[in-house]
């Protein structure tokens, strides 16, 4: 979900999709509860978390790893896919545990707030299309953003956990396609990642993570989650769009461009991007210093073809961002994509 500040917007956002209605249940240990992921995919390749829950009470946003990779007043993990032709061809959203569905909301399209004007439009209705499940025991997970007219669930109904509720949309407050999960327990949000509170300071002890534990969901204080090859500067709106997937390059190609698009990049952060050609020399290479913390940063590196023709063969593009970290080694990620010159 995109910027929206204070915990009293999250709170509407939560109660004008289930109609105001908290179901005080019978106590139950907070740990009883095990999640799964409320979206088909397979993390790290299909999905990623774009954004965590802010821990931060009032003004300021920090992660429960006391990272920046959230936004203020942000009540839930967004669990996003690669572009908006994925959202297109379906990825399921599904109930993170079994329940009753409480509430639906539908009808509202998935231009999100790409659309002139939109955020005036989405006030009260910042989930955009959702659905509530209430799990027993005071537990209710919500699931926000899902695709217009696909949710195929009805308020009353018992799902079992993994039941297909919709599909993952771009409805409501968002900027790109993906799944808000939010996670309630006798109306107080928690963090599917410690158990706690959200009001709990970063940093604690880990609690009893909410995910069931052959998820294996760890803190990821980055993600590289798209790259490619093209013969010249893409169009970042195109890759987002899912509409630049049919990219041919030839021998006589103008030029040959390495592109990666990045969630949660940090000031400090070192990116080195090089394409390696078939003999396994450096075609290009570049590193670069982020100046300023970023939710989401694209980021390209080419060359122009000064031979006759690009020499024929495998090569292959690498992404890595390099963290430091205070008393611990640095944290790396890396992505590859290889093409192939005949």
């Amino acid at each position: 979900m995109g910027s929206i500040a204070g915990a009293l917007k999250r709170a509407l956002q939560w109660l004008l999709l289930s109609s105001g209605v908290v179901i005080a249940q019978a106590a139950d240990d907070p740990s009883a509860i095990a999640l799964g992921l409320p979206l088909q995919c397979q993390t790290g390749e299909t999905c990623w978390v774009a954004n965590y829950l802010d821990v931060t009470p009032g003004p300021g946003v920090t992660d429960f790893r006391c990272g920046a990779r959230s936004y203020d007043g942000h009540d839930g993990v967004d669990f996003a896919i690669r572009d908006r032709g994925a959202m297109a061809a379906g990825v399921p959203v599904t109930a993170s545990a079994a329940g009753t569905v409480k509430n639906v909301r539908d009808g509202m399209d998935d231009t999100g707030l790409l659309a002139p004007g939109a955020e005036a439009g989405l006030k009260g209705k910042e989930c955009g299309n959702g659905v509530v499940i209430d799990h027993g025991g005071g537990w209710q997970t919500q699931y926000c953003h899902m695709r217009q007219g696909s949710i195929s669930v009805k308020p009353g109904e018992s799902v079992p956990a993994g039941a297909t509720l919709g599909a993952v949309g771009m409805s409501g407050w968002a900027e790109f396609p993906h799944v808000h999960l939010a996670v309630r327990h006798k109306g107080e949000e928690l963090d599917p990642f410690t158990g706690h509170a959200v009001s709990s300071a970063c940093g604690q002890a880990a609690g009893a993570p909410l995910w069931r534990q052959e998820l294996k969901l760890a803190y990821e204080p980055a993600a590289l989650y798209n790259a490619g090859f093209s013969p010249g500067p893409p169009d970042i709106k195109q890759i987002r769009a899912g509409e630049f997937t049919d990219v041919r390059i030839t021998a006589q190609s103008e030029a040959l461009v390495l592109w990666v698009d990045m969630f949660g990049v940090a000031q400090g952060d070192q990116i080195r991007m090089e394409i390696a050609g078939p003999d396994g020399g450096s075609v290009v290479s570049q590193d670069q210093k982020i100046e300023k913390t970023q939710a989401r940063r694209y980021m390209f590196v080419g060359k122009r073809r000064t031979m006759l023709i690009w020499n024929p063969g495998a090569y292959v593009g690498r992404v890595t961002l390099t963290r430091e970290q205070a008393g611990s080694a640095p944290w790396r990620a890396t992505i590859e994509r290889s093409l192939t010159i005949p």
